[in-house]
């Protein structure tokens, strides 16, 4: 084991003043840096919701005369010869045509626009005067009309690498040692020795107790695994280069609550996948990015494109041709799939076609690609209701704040599900008042069912709903993990994108270079340019992460313009969810002064009301 040298001491000198200089600005008071939603138009908070002028309550199928039930059923006939179906993946269907009514709305389309020019502003004043890679700092050269993201000041440190586990656009991969399926050793090279060497060498003391044993049963070892990486299925193109990392941290909860990166090995075969740690120089800077490039493909296609996007659009169309225009479940869900078929279909176009974004941004194959985005569509619909919030964190054994006590994904995310859970359940305790009207609304029935069919017997493939809804509380959990994912989930992961994503040395899209299996061949840090894009790809990253990081939606969460209640009972309970937001908004404020780093993540200010992005 190598021993520090004095550039390795000097900047873990930096990193802790980086931290300090962090904590102390946010007690003095500094809000989050926006990402681009400055350079659009839109309000930030919600309308208040005003007595419609001509009601139309909602109500149960059931409790309805006759002649109104043929009418309904007449009206989700129209509405199946409107909304047909076809495959967009194996797991994943999608409305054959676009509706006239699922397009974007004018202010949406006057927000792109705007966009557009500032991004195709940005690039030409580029190449007015376009200069080479040749070291880390000249990926900022790309920015000069778009803002500068500020992790370009601190992405080499190690801090910032390990902060983007907890508050960056992908806080789904962390997971409690305690909590993972198989025993570390098999599948990383660490050991007692390389683990307290590296501790005393972060926190400059002679004697660690701690082992890997100990810090395993107090909680304190955590992973980022991405193995899904390692699949016959996800083939790198000609000169691009995979592997599938794992990260262990450590949360040190008797210090400064840092999660701190002990090594990374660069791939699954412990003694043969090279191990870094952060003694190891350059070899240990290109494993953080090699890391982070896993991050971004595993975001993007997974937990971005494959467990947002495209496993609402299923449910969206399951929900109109299903559960008729005045159905309360249909009102409930309807904003939160506003524009999410329009974001899709353009997807199809730009995304994840031949020539498209992924397919010149990513390393793997674009059926790779789309293997891996279909495999993060197969996990929620296998696994549905493990993908709520509270249920995901604490099988990844993270939702212990005795183990992990900052973390903001998980702090800010639980306080806005427990306002939505309240949300829903007094939206559905208007028109439920008992378990039996669940039983006997037949178009609800019909709504899970076709939910829960399989794709190959015509029906929307989230297989491990119930087939039939028997009580409220069900109800109740599934509206709510639908109305988060739509809302709340999308907009923590996407609307975070610019600051991460489009800084490259942070977060590349692909690696350039064979994945290194000794150390140090590398000469030195600006000998890393070679493993990262060229000005191509570098565009193409940054460009799409301005659009699709930038919330364009003009509308605030909870704002549902057209799609505004008309009860005036479940406008009560809007405006109820309005101000328990208010106070949300505030709290989270508050929290931020005193973290690390600023979340923007679960602001309500900042949230949308569907996955429009």
């Amino acid at each position: 084991m190598r021993l520090p040298t004095r550039q390795q001491r000097h900047q873990q000198l930096i990193e802790q003043y980086v931290l300090s200089r962090r904590t102390m600005l946010g007690l003095l008071g500094l809000v989050c840096t926006p990402g681009l939603e400055n350079l659009v138009r839109g309000e930030t908070h919600p309308s208040k919701p005003s007595p419609p002028a001509n009601p139309h309550i909602p109500t149960l199928p059931q409790h309805d005369p006759l002649t109104t039930q043929q009418k309904r059923q007449q009206q989700l006939e129209q509405t199946r010869q409107e909304y047909q179906i076809a495959l967009r993946l194996p797991t994943s269907v999608r409305v054959a045509t676009l509706p006239a009514q699922e397009v974007f709305s004018e202010g949406y389309n006057n927000n792109r626009v705007i966009l557009a020019r500032k991004v195709g502003a940005n690039q030409q004043a580029f190449f007015q005067n376009p200069q080479s890679f040749l070291k880390l700092e000249d990926y900022a050269a790309i920015f000069p009309v778009l803002p500068l993201p500020d992790v370009a000041k601190t992405f080499r440190s190690d801090a910032t690498f390990a902060q983007q586990r907890l508050s960056g656009p992908n806080p789904m991969e962390l997971t409690n040692v305690l909590a993972l399926n198989y025993s570390l050793t098999q599948k990383l090279g660490i050991t007692d020795e390389i683990f307290q060497t590296v501790l005393r060498y972060v926190h400059r003391r002679r004697h660690i107790r701690e082992t890997l044993k100990s810090a395993t049963q107090n909680g304190n070892l955590f992973v980022t695994d991405y193995a899904l990486l390692d699949s016959d299925s996800v083939i790198p193109k000609e000169n691009r280069f995979l592997t599938a990392p794992i990260t262990l941290y450590y949360a040190d909860g008797n210090r400064d609550s840092r999660l701190i990166p002990i090594a990374i090995q660069l791939g699954q075969v412990p003694g043969i996948s090279l191990l870094c740690t952060p003694m190891d120089g350059v070899d240990w800077t290109l494993a953080k990015l090699i890391t982070q490039m896993a991050d971004f493909y595993v975001h993007e296609l997974v937990r971005h494109l494959g467990q947002t996007h495209l496993v609402l659009e299923p449910i969206a169309l399951a929900t109109v041709r299903e559960l008729a225009a005045r159905h309360p479940v249909n009102v409930l869900l309807k904003p939160h799939f506003e524009s999410t078929m329009a974001i899709n279909a353009l997807g199809d176009q730009v995304l994840i076609n031949p020539g498209g974004f992924v397919d010149i941004i990513l390393g793997g194959t674009l059926e790779s690609s789309r293997n891996l985005t279909n495999q993060g569509v197969t996990e929620v619909f296998n696994n549905f209701s493990n993908f709520a919030l509270p249920t995901n964190l604490r099988q990844r054994g993270v939702d212990d704040r005795s183990g992990l006590r900052d973390f903001p994904y998980r702090d800010d995310g639980l306080l806005v599900w427990k306002a939505l859970e309240e949300y829903v359940s007094q939206y559905v305790g208007i028109y439920y008042k008992s378990n039996r009207d669940i039983r006997e609304d037949f178009e609800l029935q019909n709504w899970i069912q076709a939910l829960q069919r399989p794709i190959s017997e015509q029906g929307f493939g989230v297989v491990s709903l119930p087939r039939h809804l028997t009580n409220r509380d069900q109800l109740i959990d599934i509206l709510t993990q639908i109305i988060f994912t739509a809302g709340p989930q999308h907009s923590a992961i996407a609307w975070i994108q610019y600051q991460y994503m489009a800084f490259i040395p942070n977060m590349p899209g692909a690696i350039y270079q064979p994945i290194p299996t000794i150390k140090g061949i590398i000469r030195d840090e600006n000998s890393l340019t070679s493993f990262l894009p060229g000005v191509e790809a570098t565009f193409t990253q940054a460009n799409l992460m301005a659009g699709i990081g930038t919330k364009l939606d003009p509308k605030a969460f909870t704002d549902f313009g057209v799609n505004s209640f008309q009860d005036m009972r479940a406008i009560g309970v809007l405006r109820g969810l309005q101000d328990r937001l208010k106070g949300l908004e505030k709290l989270i404020e508050q929290r931020n002064k005193r973290r690390k780093e600023c979340y923007p993540g679960f602001l309500p200010s900042r949230m949308a009301n569907s996955t429009s992005g």
